[in-house]
């Protein structure tokens, strides 16, 4: 059984009293290791440790930095499959998604090794004779990177690869439910010979370590994927001393299908979008909003496309949607289907648990006749269940769409040029497909949503160093 330990100043440290937490198989719930509950005083360590390296770090050439970027790809290379099976051990995904993550790992280094040449600041012509002016960008410091459980490595190395490529240095707390996988992958970090203390790996609870970077004086940034509501707190505990907090968020997002769409490839771009990562994607289709003269077909696709997934273990190769993390989310999930139906929610395939399995297996579910004033219209519920809503129009459907707290991902389904470019400037959405699901995402392109899916920063694109550096501007009389 796994016993992970702390990374703290590139060594692997466990103290004689420490305490742990387990990690649970959803698919089976046997437990399949521990991890390290930090203390508050092993987290100022690790700060501490990110700190003192900063100076060095930061004067170190990009390009230099960007060489170690090249060794860790070496190793990711080399530990792909072993990482893939942890990370679908420890959540759930079926084992071709946890590889496809590792695999955008890998393409996501290589593009932040090539941007390493392309921090790039300006030359202002000035108002005075003999005088130059220049702009650069500056890291700030130590960048506490807090991440969810969904996609266990990708969305830290967003963070990590970014705040690294311009000079900051990292603390990284992942979620407990993928620790282990935290742990592997740090060892892929530490075998490409990285300065001591520019990068650390702190396990444990939120209360505790999280609480403790969201406050702590020497971290300058906090970058941030979770929920709506633990975002918000995190920017409340930051503001006392002005970190910049930057907060990927939730979505409820939506597909339009105008009558006028390929309902084949809607319903291909839907259920991929729906139940990939068994729904629990922030990019996730979580609403259906459709035009009532092709329900009825879109409705007899989708659940002619449901039907022919296998739901079981990730690690069975014929397996299409597995688990849901915990019995937590178990319920939840329960709890959205059965108030749809009390609202007057029909159940067109799914609705209830994996019976004939044992781990925390919940049917893909397609819910129709929901009304836009449906609890399951507007929460975001983070499983396998789509909502479906009839409108007579585009515009009943794009009010429809944007009628939320949320605007990460918006899609629409139509051969109409016209309504195409209206979707695009009217969805207020931090994304917009036109003609595929809502969870299709590239590397190198700004990533994030709007409202209180985010809080305007974005990632996955050189926009991230928006977020990681800060603008000095030199002024030289000569």
């Amino acid at each position: 059984m796994e016993k992970s330990s702390l990374f703290i100043n590139g060594e692997w440290i466990i103290n004689d009293n420490q305490t742990f937490f387990e990690s649970i198989n959803p698919a089976t719930k046997e437990v399949i290791g521990s991890s390290c509950l930090a203390t508050e005083e092993q987290v100022d360590l690790a700060v501490q440790a990110a700190n003192n390296a900063y100076n060095e770090w930061k004067l170190t050439p990009s390009p230099t930095r960007a060489n170690y970027l090249s060794k860790i790809s070496s190793e990711l290379k080399k530990r792909r499959k072993e990482l893939a099976e942890m990370m679908t051990m420890e959540m759930g995904k079926v084992l071709k998604e946890s590889i496809g993550e590792v695999d955008v790992i890998l393409q996501h280094i290589e593009y932040m090794h090539g941007e390493a040449k392309r921090l790039i600041g300006e030359i202002v012509p000035s108002s005075s004779p003999n005088r130059t002016i220049q702009m650069v960008r500056e890291p700030l410091g130590v960048v506490a990177c807090i991440t969810p459980w969904n996609f266990p490595v990708v969305l830290a190395a967003y963070k990590i690869f970014s705040a690294l490529i311009t000079g900051n240095t990292v603390v990284w707390k992942p979620a407990s439910e993928v620790a282990l996988s935290a742990e592997i992958f740090t060892e892929v970090i530490e075998q490409s010979g990285i300065p001591k203390g520019v990068f650390n790996l702190v396990t444990g609870s939120g209360q505790t370590v999280g609480n403790k970077l969201a406050t702590h004086e020497n971290v300058n940034i906090i970058a941030f994927t979770g929920s709506t509501n633990v975002g918000k707190k995190i920017t409340e505990m930051g503001s006392n001393t002005l970190k910049r907090v930057s907060l990927e968020l939730g979505g409820k997002n939506a597909v339009i299908v105008l009558r006028d769409a390929n309902l084949e490839e809607a319903a291909n771009g839907i259920i991929q979008s729906a139940f990939t990562t068994t729904g629990q994607r922030c990019t996730a289709a979580s609403r259906i909003i459709v035009e009532r003269s092709v329900k009825a077909k879109l409705i007899d696709l989708l659940v002619e496309r449901t039907k022919e997934m296998n739901v079981g273990n990730g690690l069975v190769e014929e397996s299409d949607i597995g688990p849901v993390v915990n019995e937590s989310q178990l319920e939840t999930i329960e709890s959205y289907v059965h108030q749809a139906v009390q609202e007057g929610g029909k159940v067109e395939i799914g609705g209830k648990r994996g019976s004939d399995l044992e781990g925390y297996f919940y049917e893909p579910t397609i819910i129709s006749n929901v009304k836009p004033t449906d609890t399951i219209a507007h929460e975001e519920i983070f499983g396998p269940v789509l909502a479906v809503l009839e409108v007579d129009s585009y515009e009943e459907a794009m009010k429809i769409n944007n009628d939320t707290i949320y605007g990460l991902s918006t899609s629409i389904y139509t051969n109409s040029l016209h309504f195409a470019n209206k979707a695009s400037r009217e969805a207020v959405s931090g994304l917009v497909y036109i003609n595929s699901g809502t969870s299709n995402a590239e590397i190198g392109v700004a990533f994030g949503g709007m409202k209180m899916s985010g809080n305007g920063h974005r990632e996955v694109s050189n926009h991230s160093f928006d977020l990681m550096t800060e603008w000095k501007s030199i002024y030289t009389n000569y």
